[in-house]
């Protein structure tokens, strides 16, 4: 009632004084009604109208504009002005709401979240803090944290995962494609340095990467033959017979030199061992590399003889006969009664058998290697 005399006081004077043939100021539409420079709640006119009386919140000044305690956006007043509202982080969708670049728990906004507060995995405290059954490091909410990460990086010489092992030293690289190991005669890049088989470094001491020098007295492909008891090395200058027949009596090539006393006859098995070829290193049945005769042992006669054929099983698988073992190898009847096939050796020879050559013969050249 007294707000409602008071404007009509207002409005009677403004009507009943003399001096102002202007209207009256309307406090609350932006406008300067009386023509006196000083709008709505600016102007005494409207110094006893409600909404004049009640002081309003600038929500960008830094002030509290009025005295209600809070300052700026931090009154309710400014909940909807445009540089105060926020609808804040909705801390359990997902959903990075205030775009602050934190999503949920994450976000400082929803530290005092329930579900963030104490669900949460801790991941260096020994505790299961979310109760979902794993511990630091074994929970998936901790896969981000550096003392967790463990998964080595095979090609940047750390030691991603502090197991003391290196890149390609660490099984975790086993699958990795540069740790893997070049199979030296498999007509692929294993390990992928674009190298195949003897090119790559990695079968630098392979066998099959090894060549055999004819004449220096070295076993150079370590295979167990050298020189010209190598199979590389039919066909081979050094070891050719030329036109002398080494073992008819008869000077072939008319050098005035007869068999073995020819130089040219130097590596024949007849020469060198005083039999027809060599069943521990198949040399001399095609002594030029031409034809499929191999040379087999003969446990009756002690000797070595040429046979038209090539045996296939390897050692120690079962055979009935010495001719269906491959050649170098025979069939030797085992303390059971059983027969496979064995390694022939020279006795006098080196490291041509991972342990011993055996005299399984009696035989003053041969026996098999054991075990």
């Amino acid at each position: 009632m007294k707000i409602i005399i008071s404007l009509l006081l207002i409005v009677l004077t403004a009507c009943n004084n003399p001096n102002n043939s202007q209207s009256v100021e309307i406090c609350d539409n932006d406008i300067d009604d009386d023509n006196n420079g000083l709008i709505d709640c600016d102007d005494p006119a409207c110094s006893i109208y409600t909404i004049c009386s009640l002081k309003q919140e600038i929500c960008n000044n830094g002030t509290d504009d009025d005295d209600d305690g809070f300052v700026d956006c931090d009154d309710q007043d400014c909940y909807y002005d445009d540089e105060c509202y926020n609808p804040g982080e909705i801390c359990n969708n997902g959903v990075d709401d205030d775009s602050d670049g934190a999503v949920d728990c994450d976000d400082p906004d929803c530290s005092s979240f329930p579900s963030c507060t104490y669900l949460r995995e801790i991941c260096d405290n020994g505790t299961d803090d979310d109760d979902d059954g794993f511990v630091d490091c074994d929970d998936q909410d901790c896969l981000d944290f550096e003392d967790c990460i463990t998964v080595e990086i095979c090609d940047n010489n750390i030691d991603d995962n502090g197991n003391d092992l290196v890149d390609c030293d660490d099984p975790d690289c086993d699958d990795f494609l540069n740790c893997q190991t070049e199979i030296c005669d498999n007509n692929i890049d294993d390990n992928g340095n674009d190298l195949v088989d003897c090119d790559d470094p990695d079968c630098e001491n392979h066998s099959n990467c090894l060549v055999e020098i004819c004449d220096n007295g070295i076993d150079d492909d370590n295979d167990n033959f050298t020189d010209c008891f190598d199979l590389d090395c039919l066909g081979d200058s050094s070891c050719s017979l030329s036109n002398e027949d080494c073992d008819n009596n008869i000077d072939d090539d008319g050098d005035n030199l007869i068999d073995c006393d020819d130089s040219d006859c130097s590596f024949a098995p007849s020469c060198l061992l005083g039999i027809e070829c060599d069943p521990a290193s198949d040399f001399g049945c095609s002594i030029l590399g031409t034809g499929n005769d191999h040379c087999y042992f003969d446990e009756i006669e002690g000797e070595g003889y040429c046979y038209s054929g090539e045996g296939t099983l390897d050692v120690n698988e079962s055979c009935n006969s010495t001719v269906e073992c491959a050649p170098g190898l025979m069939c030797l009847e085992g303390f059971m009664g059983s027969k496979s096939c064995k390694k022939i050796c020279h006795l006098s020879g080196v490291g041509e058998c991972d342990v011993l050559c055996f005299d399984a013969f009696s035989n003053e050249t041969y026996g098999v290697c054991l075990p």
